[in-house]
């Protein structure tokens, strides 16, 4: 089996949002299992590694500041965009 036929579905092992398989041979592990997705992180810290299970510190988690940008998903802001 190649690494972009894995036979199955693929959820987000964070949120367990369903991610495509594409996703998960571009952004997640070695084993493509997805850690993080755009439905619960910012593209950002995707792109640096989250979706691979990599902490990333430059950028806010999320999860530890709630009224930041959870990814594409996430529903309107009502901050005035400043993000915070």
């Amino acid at each position: 089996m190649n690494r972009l036929d894995t036979g199955g579905s693929t959820n987000c092992l964070h949120c367990g949002t369903h991610v495509t398989e594409r996703f998960a041979a571009v952004f997640g592990d070695d084993d493509d299992r997805v850690h993080r997705c755009s439905g619960c992180d910012s593209m950002p810290r995707i792109s640096r590694g989250t979706a691979a299970g990599k902490e990333v510190s430059e950028y806010v988690d999320p999860d530890d500041e709630s009224s930041f940008n959870h990814g594409a998903r996430a529903r309107a802001r009502t901050d005035g965009g400043d993000g915070r």
